[in-house]
């Protein structure tokens, strides 16, 4: 069944009993989503007696360029169902093919082109794959053991990221929890650092929803870094469920030499540890992306394969944005005029979904 915002406490209820939920899966993430870009969301329920015991987030995206689509979840590199951690295992089963065979028929009914579901729980992987979904392994993530000592942290790091944070912290850099009067500064980074890597940036809109959603309920940080008084770095990460996730890292290219990012990410691995949370997700990357791979490969994190599951007809290809039509996007859009990205970017990317 679709559940409705009358809905939403049973379906965070359900949440906060799944150890595999993720901070996108609350209904809060789909708010941000809907005020932001208009889209519809279908959020599927199954439930026994009054409870929903299996819960599936689901978002519709249309795009002339990109497709027409179903995506759990928009802008993050998880999503899936979820049940009540149970007890009896036939009603897991039960509940989460209940709930993916409605996703089917829905895509069936709606005529989209394709269903892509972001790296659910590894349990799934069977039962996805005896529905029809195919698997593509696009990226990956390091995460980090938080449960240590903050020497055992810095010790695991490796060596040229001890000297940058020190390199840092002896040029005066100062990490400090931003507020909502920072979000403009984080932006202006934002759209910066986003035409850098020739991806569309979001609306200034979609971050200060995103802050006013979810800040004030302890569910995300941003924190900045200041040198003379300026900020010239930041990172905004979720919180929940016991795990840190970094969502967006920003840096004025201006002063990259100082290594702000180095001493960011130091001091949120020591906050994070203080806060008590378990694992620090340092974000998807792909193995060839070079620089930002080598980056997160040297905080002391495993490394951990992301897949995803497409349900698609067989004559079609998985979107992939390694494919030349997306490669060539990109490097157009690295070109273009600050302005028209500013305009034209948050469009575009509300028909990716990346």
């Amino acid at each position: 069944m679709q559940l409705a915002d009358d809905d939403r406490g049973l379906w965070d209820n359900c949440i906060s009993n799944s150890l595999d939920a993720q901070v996108y899966h609350l209904w809060e993430w789909g708010d941000i989503l809907c005020k932001s870009y208009n889209f519809d969301r279908y959020y599927l329920g199954v439930k026994r007696g009054a409870d929903v015991i299996g819960i599936l987030p689901v978002i519709l995206i249309r795009s002339n360029i990109f497709g027409d689509k179903f995506l759990s979840l928009p802008f993050c590199e998880y999503g899936g169902p979820l049940v009540v951690n149970p007890s009896d295992h036939s009603v897991e089963k039960q509940a989460l093919t209940l709930l993916l065979k409605s996703l089917i028929q829905l895509r069936q009914t709606l005529k989209l082109d394709y269903i892509e579901i972001r790296h659910p729980p590894t349990t799934l992987s069977l039962l996805l794959s005896s529905l029809g979904f195919r698997t593509l392994q696009r990226y990956l993530t390091f995460k980090i053991n938080l449960a240590r000592s903050e020497s055992e942290l810095w010790q695991n790091l490796k060596r040229d990221v001890r000297r940058r944070v020190a390199k840092a912290m002896k040029a005066g850099i100062e990490v400090k929890t931003g507020g909502a009067n920072y979000l403009k500064d984080y932006y202006e980074m934002y759209l910066s650092t986003q035409k850098e890597h020739g991806s569309p940036p979001h609306s200034y809109n979609f971050f200060k929803t995103m802050y006013d959603t979810l800040e004030s309920k302890g569910l995300m940080r941003m924190f900045l870094a200041f040198y003379q008084g300026k900020s010239i770095a930041g990172d905004i990460f979720f919180c929940f469920n016991g795990k840190m996730n970094t969502w967006s890292g920003v840096v004025d290219a201006r002063y990259k030499d100082l290594n702000p990012t180095h001493l960011l990410f130091w001091q949120m691995i020591k906050w994070g540890s203080d806060e008590g949370l378990k694992t620090f997700d340092l974000g998807r990357t792909r193995l060839d992306a070079g620089g930002i791979y080598q980056f997160k490969s040297r905080w002391g994190g495993v490394e951990m394969n992301l897949e995803d599951y497409f349900f698609m007809d067989k004559s079609l290809t998985i979107p992939d944005p390694l494919q030349n039509r997306y490669i060539f996007l990109s490097k157009l859009w690295a070109m273009l005029p600050s302005p028209l990205v500013r305009r034209v970017g948050p469009r575009l990317v509300s028909g990716i979904g990346l």
